[in-house]
């Protein structure tokens, strides 16, 4: 997936429960987040077969949202920095906006959906581990507290999923031939002549669900 999107920025909500007992190195709990991976605009220019050329600005803008269920087991316990091992499993979705700027050229072309959305979705596994640091070992008096500085690595895999080439943009006036990926098409109408005509404005990938996950988050223990 890499060479055809760019790194992920989220946002993201935990919440764990730690078991009682003998079973209080193990947490239990859910996570949601939010992020982004495209936001950027591209000036096309629409050549239609009559011979007219409509310029009009392209917005491109794709996330990902993800929600799931996690387990976390501490290697050591009730010390300043905890070691641990993290397993989740969930459902992750892609999606991307794709929005055409009105031209405002009367006698011109104009898309006939502005919006084009695609979506696709699957489920996702993922295994890990990292570092919980109490807040505490950065003041001067080094005392424990309940907040902590939380560095995570997560391997996250899932089946298949469709999303939108955002490393490369597509031509309009010159597609590309011989790709992987499928073209995906706007829908144009004349406004003298009524005549429909389509035109490329992306290109959709479909790969095997494969990220790294890196976390820094900040813990808080609620009583």
């Amino acid at each position: 997936m890499k060479k055809n999107i760019r790194s992920v920025h989220s946002l993201a909500l935990s919440g764990l429960y730690r078991l009682p007992g003998k079973m209080d190195r193990v947490q239990i709990g859910a996570d949601v987040g939010w992020g982004m991976y495209a936001s950027t605009r591209k000036e096309q220019t629409f050549t239609f077969s009559n011979g007219d050329i409509t310029r009009t600005d392209v917005f491109y803008s794709s996330m990902v949202v993800q929600g799931g269920l996690q387990t976390r087991i501490d290697l050591l316990r009730n010390k300043a920095i905890t070691p641990y091992l993290n397993g989740k499993t969930g459902y992750t979705s892609f999606y991307s906006n794709i929005f055409i700027e009105d031209p405002s050229d009367p006698g011109g072309c104009a898309p006939l959906d502005q919006r084009n959305i695609i979506k696709d979705g699957t489920i996702y596994t993922g295994y890990g581990g990292g570092l919980q640091i109490d807040w505490g070992i950065f003041g001067k008096t080094g005392k424990r507290n309940n907040g902590w500085i939380d560095l995570s690595v997560n391997n996250i895999q899932g089946g298949n999923i469709n999303y939108i080439n955002t490393r490369k943009l597509v031509d309009a006036n010159n597609p590309p031939v011989n790709s992987d990926g499928k073209p995906l098409n706007i829908t144009f109408v004349n406004a003298s002549t009524q005549q429909l005509h389509e035109h490329q404005v992306a290109e959709v990938y479909t790969s095997p669900l494969r990220m790294l996950e890196i976390k820094i988050s900040a813990t808080f223990l609620l009583n």
